[in-house]
């Protein structure tokens, strides 16, 4: 009964702390900071270790968080942190068929383009006036050079302290079977 209560508890509230957070601190950052999208890489973390059900609870509860937050139209955030739950999801499971560090800088990669394609098309072809197309403005690829390498960085980051959390969870567990077996010697 926890875990049905907890696990959808634990995720909700971890997306809507990551939407927040990004709201309230990072987008008022510098330039270069402010494109580390903590939601994305959340997202994509969910998705990459736990299942996808998970992270479409983190893509609608950050998305919704950010569109009543946001100045945009309501529902911008939610159609594109969902649209990239799918495609990453498709990917993951279609070409990215192994666990390695290389899949997942991949896939947090691609993720990263499918949100800035997807957040910036969406906001062009509901604005009313436009201007010129999103792929030919400077600003929306250096915004996307600094969400990859920010995303990068915190996938080399997150793939390996899960990897330490792993080891370390498996010498707990090791040691403790084999203080269970010293003690039943004795």
């Amino acid at each position: 009964m926890l875990k049905r209560i907890g696990q959808p508890t634990f995720f909700i509230l971890l997306a809507s702390a990551a939407a927040i957070w990004q709201w309230s601190f990072i987008y008022a950052l510098p330039p270069f900071a402010s494109q580390f999208s903590l939601v994305l890489i959340v997202l994509v973390f969910t998705l990459f270790f736990f299942d996808f059900r998970w992270a479409v609870v983190v893509a609608l509860t950050s998305g919704l968080w950010l569109d009543l937050v946001g100045f945009d139209f309501f529902g911008l955030y939610i159609i594109s942190l969902f649209l990239t739950a799918v495609l990453t999801d498709r990917l993951l499971k279609g070409w990215l068929t192994n666990r390695s560090l290389y899949s997942f800088v991949l896939l947090i990669l691609i993720a990263s383009l499918a949100y800035d394609v997807l957040v910036a098309g969406l906001f062009y072809f509901s604005s009313a006036d436009p201007g010129s197309f999103f792929l030919w403005r400077g600003a929306f690829w250096a915004g996307l050079a600094y969400r990859a390498a920010w995303s990068v960085t915190a996938a080399l980051v997150m793939f390996s302290l899960a990897g330490a959390a792993a080891l370390n969870l498996s010498f707990w567990r090791i040691s403790n079977l084999y203080g269970i077996i010293i003690t039943s010697r004795a």
